[in-house]
C-alpha cells in the first residue's frame, strides 16, 4: 500500500467521527406534539423598525399549526392542509380555505416540515444546502420552482438550531423578511385540549 493510502486510512476514523458527532435536529414523527413559545419580527420595506410579535405555538405534524400572539394583541392563526384562520379577540377575522387558494396545502407542509426538523419533506420542492458542526445546524432552502403559486414570493428560508429547531428566516424577493426565534420548546404525545382540537376542526381538508 502507498503512504497515501495509509495517510487516508489514518484519516478515516476521525472523519466518521466528525461526521457521527455533526448535530442533527430532531424531527418531529406522527402522534407527536410539539409545543413551545416564539418571537416574531417582520421586516417590511419602507418601514424603519420591524413588526414584532410574541406567543405560543403548538405543532401536530398532520394536523396542523396553532400559532396565537399575546404581545402586541391577542390573535390565533390556525394554518393546516384545509386552509388559515384567523381569530381576533375570540372572533374569527379572516378565513381562507385551501380550495379557494390551491398553495396552501403546500405552504403548510413546508412550514411544518421547517418547523419539525423535517428536511426530506423539504427536498422536494426545495435545494437544500446543509451546515453544521457539533452544537448546531443550518439548513438553507432555495425554492426550485419560480412559478410555484405557494413559494413564488420566497427567495430563501434559513432553517437552524440544535436538537429542535430555534429560528426560522423567511426572505422575500421584495426585501422583506420575517424572523422568527423558538423557545421552552417540549415534544410529547399529541394531546391538544378541547379548545385545541375545535380550531383544528375547523379547518378540515
Amino acid at each position: 500500500m502507498t503512504r497515501r493510502g495509509l495517510l487516508l486510512l489514518a484519516f478515516a476514523p476521525a472523519q466518521v467521527a466528525a461526521e457521527v458527532q455533526e448535530a442533527r435536529p430532531q424531527i418531529l414523527r406522527a402522534g407527536e406534539q410539539l409545543r413551545g413559545r416564539f418571537s416574531q419580527e417582520r421586516r417590511l420595506q419602507g418601514f424603519a423598525r420591524p413588526l414584532r410579535s410574541e406567543g405560543d405555538f403548538l405543532l401536530l405534524p398532520g394536523r396542523g399549526l396553532i400559532w396565537q400572539s399575546k404581545v402586541p394583541f391577542v390573535s390565533t392563526l390556525v394554518i393546516t392542509e384545509g386552509g388559515i384562520l384567523q381569530l381576533m379577540d375570540g372572533r374569527e377575522a379572516m378565513r381562507l380555505p385551501a380550495s379557494r387558494a390551491p398553495g396552501l396545502g403546500q405552504f403548510y407542509q413546508v412550514l411544518a416540515g421547517a418547523m419539525s426538523g423535517d428536511p426530506s419533506s423539504l427536498g422536494q420542492v426545495f435545494d437544500v444546502a446543509w451546515q453544521a458542526d457539533a452544537a448546531k445546524w443550518q439548513l438553507t432552502l432555495t425554492p426550485r420552482g419560480a412559478n410555484d403559486q405557494a413559494l413564488a414570493s420566497i427567495d430563501s428560508i434559513i432553517v437552524g438550531g440544535g436538537r429542535l429547531v430555534e429560528a426560522v428566516e423567511v426572505r422575500r424577493a421584495n426585501g422583506d423578511a420575517d424572523l422568527m426565534a423558538f423557545r421552552d420548546q417540549h415534544v410529547g404525545p399529541a394531546a391538544p385540549d378541547v379548545a385545541e382540537q375545535a380550531l383544528l376542526s375547523l379547518l378540515r381538508p
